[in-house]
């Protein structure tokens, strides 16, 4: 029986990652005014619209969920050819559409698989499940790993691996330090709410206070306000020194940038992260942050999840 184990664009992991344990992204489509484009999760077309649209104030940019005969094709016409049970991951319900769009393609897919798999003389049954991750960019990131962990070392039964990921959901830990307010208060929508009020957002610009943006369960909080992005950025990067020292981090850190990934390297606090991870043998994944999330969010954005014990 071969799993398999799908993301949106959302989750934010290294191209490398991605490629080399066989995920399957779905795309997402983004709206730059009245184009349409679809992220891929490809590092350099990502790093394309982050130089040519994603910093463009004045652009209507906004993302929309992958439409529900996408999802429907792409299982149709190949991934329920390759697998036998696919667990889907999506972004926070919370956050976008995602989830339910694909919760309504998988009762299509279910009943539509048998004939494809049969020309194709496959006999076993096909079976998925949606899975809501309550999170978005590196937290969705850290669970796509966990069940990429678990099938390498484990290959546990699907219903246990379903099991077991939709508790670790619970446990992540997810911070966002956004570098231009502008994009969080405009086109960061949740449920009818901005992300930041009009005062926040007033402060923010003239004291230059980024907010530390905590997500935990699916739901977000302000955790703190830091004057500047790169003290911001130290600050999340202290609390998951703390969570380390305190024995509450499983063997990853995945972190996420709204643009290259080289900046990073410009902040004294990264580079003494980086050494303080390997002595502590935390595995760190950085990758560029998917254009998906940046819509909202804006370039120079730098997220960070962990799986806590």
């Amino acid at each position: 029986m071969k799993i398999g184990v799908v993301v949106d664009a959302s989750c934010d992991l290294p191209d490398a990652y991605i490629a080399a344990n066989g995920l399957v992204v779905v795309p997402g489509p983004i709206c730059f005014g009245d184009r349409t484009v679809l992220d891929r999760r490809e590092p350099q077309e990502t790093l394309d619209w982050y130089r040519r649209e994603l910093t463009d104030r004045q652009l209507d940019a906004r993302t929309v969920a992958p439409a529900i005969a996408q999802i429907r094709d792409l299982f149709l016409e190949d991934l329920v050819l390759r697998y036998d049970r696919i667990l889907m991951l999506c972004m926070s319900a919370s956050r976008g559409r995602v989830f339910s769009h694909a919760t309504e393609a998988s009762y299509e897919i279910l009943r539509g698989y048998r004939e494809r798999r049969a020309a194709a003389g496959i006999t076993e049954p096909f079976a998925m499940r949606v899975l809501d991750t309550r999170n978005i960019g590196p937290g969705e990131g850290i669970l796509a790993q966990e069940a990429i962990t678990m099938l390498d070392r484990h290959a546990p039964p699907f219903e246990k691996l379903r099991r077991a990921i939709k508790d670790r959901r619970q446990h992540i830990v997810s911070y966002l330090v956004p570098d231009d307010l502008y994009f969080l208060r405009h086109r960061a929508v949740v449920k009818g709410d901005r992300a930041i009020s009009p005062v926040a957002y007033w402060l923010g610009n003239w004291f230059d206070w980024k907010p530390l943006l905590e997500m935990r369960g699916g739901r977000t909080i302000v955790a703190d306000r830091v004057r500047g992005f790169d003290a911001a950025v130290g600050a999340a990067l202290e609390r998951a020194r703390r969570a380390v020292r305190a024995g509450h981090v499983r063997r990853t850190i995945t972190m996420s940038y709204g643009g290259d990934p080289r900046r990073l390297q410009d902040l004294p606090d990264f580079h003494d992260f980086e050494a303080f991870a390997v002595r502590r043998k935390i595995d760190l994944q950085v990758a560029v942050m998917s254009a998906t999330l940046a819509v909202n969010v804006g370039p120079g954005a730098f997220a960070l999840a962990w799986l806590e014990d």
